[in-house]
């Protein structure tokens, strides 16, 4: 039987399809809903992993030379402190509860190390800059976070094993960030799912700059870009 070869209109609603998705996990994990990251990671693990038998969306389009938005801080391997190039850590106290303390994507709301428009090419954004390095010296690059995620843990399928670093990474703490409070000390939580929060907005700033153009209906994908800017500067006043 032969096959049939999918056009490039069908491709881009496709790819309309995806940055519905990502904006509606993006939304709905800002909300609450934690466990969004998850098809997070399954939505961009579909527009940009290539592998020797199948091609990413954007690979697909010929669109995989477009510059990524790359807001994590500077690394530097030599420096011997834990970090995660992503996320801040968020300090929080009620009235009748100790200091608390999590990790959160700060979206656009960047320090001054940061830059919320600088660029870097898709290989180096995917696979060559580190964007977590623990205290064992373990480190992760975005797409083994996205891979894990997706591949793994739930985002198209849940592995019953796990490579030990991230074991390690997103079950014991080995970031080894800890909040004190009244003498006893709390591990901070899981800095994955917000790490690929972040990855997420980066990718949807990237795909709104990048690809619109492709679009007939170009106004169309705007407004739902729009939405989403709009989500975000109401998350950052917060």
């Amino acid at each position: 039987m032969n096959n049939y070869s999918v056009s490039k209109e069908e491709l881009l609603t496709h790819l309309s399809d995806q940055i519905d998705f990502m904006i509606a996990s993006a939304i709905s994990y800002d909300n609450g809903f934690e466990g969004e990251a998850k098809r997070i990671a399954a939505t961009i693990r579909i527009l940009v992993h290539n592998t020797a038998s199948c091609s990413g969306l954007l690979t697909q389009l010929k669109m995989l030379d477009i510059l990524f938005y790359d807001s994590a801080s500077p690394f530097r391997l030599q420096n011997p402190i834990p970090c995660n190039c992503l996320t801040v850590i968020r300090l929080s106290k009620r009235e009748t509860e100790n200091l608390m303390g999590d990790y959160v994507a700060p979206l656009d709301n960047l320090s001054p190390a940061r830059s919320k428009d600088k660029k870097v090419s898709f290989t180096r954004w995917w696979k060559l800059n580190y964007v977590i390095k623990d205290k064992t010296g373990a480190l992760f690059t975005r797409k083994d976070l996205i891979l894990t995620v997706a591949d793994k843990e739930g985002g198209a399928h849940i592995d019953p094993k796990l490579n030990q670093a991230y074991a390690n990474l997103t079950r014991f703490n080995s970031l080894g960030w800890k909040v004190y409070t009244e003498g006893e000390s709390k591990d901070l939580d899981n800095p994955v799912p917000p790490s690929v929060r972040q990855i997420a907005h980066e990718v949807i700033r990237t795909l709104r700059d990048g690809v619109t153009d492709l679009f007939v209906d170009r106004a169309l994908l705007l407004k739902k870009f729009e939405v989403y800017e709009t989500h975000c500067q109401s998350q950052n006043k917060m």
